[in-house]
């Protein structure tokens, strides 16, 4: 945890806690409360907070604020950790100078393509039918079970990892996620570390491995763009895989499941989807939107002394513009509070902006699509069988647990199929949809 500062007059001090378990149920309030205000000082963290999107925008492209600790007079945020963390963390895209950044990024974008993600489709497609083979157990859906398996199997034939590996990179994943805390104690940080590290070393054996046996996989991608210039350090390689893993999995994950909360158990948002498939991607956007599943958002570092929110900052400040607060505010978007399907993703932050664009944006979007058609295709209803429980997490609203009932199709069998003894597993409904699906 930072010292503690004193925030320039006129300020506001907000003593924003994460872990209120309001911010999980309805952080709504709490929320409103931040936005009347343009800045506000977050202490024990000692970040200026932007909460409303009009100066968000503007905090994002302006060229003084920067991702770069060092280039704002400050030591890098992972200076302190080990070698076998830090270099990793340090050449990973949110932290490269813009020269870099730009290499790195070009070294895997032909696998981010519109061509490359639409190719995509038919495996996420199997891998969603998989999963409700897998974790729908007699009209009931064990949602985190399932929303876990697509984005982790989708990351996996991406990078071209084992199947026995994809457990232990999960785990990398939600430790690596933690490292990012910063009211991380000692304690916390002495679990996570050896878990991040071996996760690390898993990595560099891959690379390894397809350096020797290229194939068709994002790391040969990337490999493979080492003969057209870019190419990429140990450790940038080491950190464009542990974001994408990261990044791919996790954030997915949390995405997946308020799509359960916020869309599909919601009866009438559902309907209107159901009856207009064209809005299921904007319907999707609106899930992040309307219900962020993050607790806080980006940091910029102030390169320079220079006004913020209409206040005076010091050279060095770290400000956050925190997305979750910004996406409800009536200025930008109308009726706010409201969940409109319909609603025009155009302002939303959810994937980053400029060059800090998410480079997985379309696979997460078609992800989701894929998981809503096949969803609706397979099942007339869903509803949450009690209330969702959520972890006591600082930085994400993660539901850790939620189950839903699911019917079958109008005009199919209104009796769940019987299995023999011990295959309830792999039920499968047998339906029209569920044909046409394959």
């Amino acid at each position: 945890m930072n010292e503690p500062v004193v925030p320039v007059p006129n300020v506001p001090v907000f003593p924003f806690n994460p872990m209120d378990p309001a911010l999980n149920e309805d952080p709504g309030p709490i929320y409103a409360q931040m936005r009347e205000h343009r800045l506000l000082f977050w202490p024990g963290v000692n970040f200026y907070v932007v909460p409303r999107l009009a100066d968000a925008l503007a905090v994002l492209q302006d060229p003084r604020l920067s991702t770069d600790t060092r280039a704002a007079g400050l030591p890098a945020p992972e200076s302190m950790l080990p070698d076998a963390l830090r270099a990793p963390i340090e050449a990973s895209l949110t932290r490269l100078a813009p020269k870099d950044h730009a290499r790195v990024r070009r070294a895997v974008a032909s696998a981010f393509t519109p061509g490359a993600i639409k190719g995509m489709r038919a495996k996420v497609q199997a891998i969603v039918d998989e999963a409700i083979d897998l974790y729908v157990h007699d009209g009931v859906l064990e949602a985190r079970a399932f929303v876990e398996h697509i984005p982790l199997r989708v990351i996996a034939a991406m990078l071209g990892i084992p199947v026995e590996q994809q457990p232990s990179f999960y785990e990398f994943a939600n430790n690596l996620a933690k490292l990012h805390n910063p009211a991380m104690t000692p304690e916390q940080f002495a679990s996570v570390a050896p878990v991040v590290i071996a996760g690390l070393e898993r990595i560099r054996a891959l690379v390894a491995a397809r350096r020797e046996a290229l194939g068709d996989d994002l790391l040969s991608v990337v490999i493979r763009a080492e003969a057209n210039g870019d190419a990429l350090s140990s450790d940038e390689m080491l950190g464009l895989v542990a974001m994408l893993i990261n990044g791919g999995i996790l954030t997915t994950t949390h995405f997946m499941m308020f799509t359960f909360k916020s869309l599909l158990c919601v009866p009438e948002r559902a309907a209107a989807v159901r009856r207009d498939r064209s809005l299921v991607g904007t319907a999707l956007e609106e899930v992040l939107r309307h219900d962020s599943f993050g607790k806080s958002g980006t940091l910029r570092y102030l390169t320079q002394d220079a006004e913020v929110a209409g206040v005076s900052l010091p050279r060095g400040a770290a400000v956050m513009v925190f997305f979750p607060a910004a996406y409800l505010d009536e200025d930008a978007f109308p009726s706010a509070s409201s969940f409109d399907p319909a609603r025009k993703p155009d302002k939303n932050l959810n994937y980053g902006h400029g060059p800090h664009f998410c480079t997985g944006a379309a696979l997460a979007r078609l992800e989701g699509d894929v998981l809503v058609n096949t969803l609706l295709d397979r099942f007339a209803s869903f509803t949450l069988i009690g209330e969702p429980v959520f972890a006591p997490d600082p930085m994400v609203r993660d539901i850790v647990q939620m189950r839903v009932e699911v019917t079958r199709e109008l005009g199919a069998e209104s009796v769940w199929p019987v299995e023999e003894a011990g295959r309830a597993d792999r039920w499968r409904p047998k339906s029209r949809s569920a044909s046409r699906m394959r």
